[in-house]
């Protein structure tokens, strides 16, 4: 069974986030815009892109805060031989070596002959 999930920040990293982006974004008023507007030889846009991401980034901290969703960081999937509801296996899930077990002991109780255990062997070795 194929599994996707995704994976979001920690409420301590995205709180972090979000007081350092806060931090960031009342500096980038406080001191950089002023300052560049004031010498009027510096790109002004600095200071907006500064202010700009920092706010971004507080948001985003803020959302991964206080929802339960979040935005993901990373996604991720993985197969499993596990059905997820009841952590049992997949019905009808069976491993190779049990498979061949299993025509092994049928043909050792003479319930399948030797050129009917070939057959499945080769069926079974074939698929890996």
């Amino acid at each position: 069974m194929k599994t996707r999930g995704k994976i979001k920040p920690s409420k301590s990293s995205s709180f972090m986030q979000m007081i350092m982006g806060g931090i960031f974004a009342i500096i980038g008023v406080t001191v950089l815009i002023p300052t560049i507007s004031k010498d009027n030889d510096g790109p002004v846009w600095f200071g907006l892109l500064w202010t700009g991401g920092a706010l971004l980034g507080a948001i985003f901290g803020a959302i991964n805060l206080f929802t339960d969703e979040g935005i993901p960081t990373e996604e991720f999937s993985y197969t499993t031989t596990l059905d997820d509801d009841k952590q049992q296996p997949v019905p009808g899930y069976r491993s190779v070596e049990s498979r061949l077990n299993e025509i092994k002991k049928l043909k050792d109780k003479n319930l399948i002959s030797h050129e009917e255990y070939e057959i499945k062997r080769s069926k079974i070795l074939n698929e890996i």
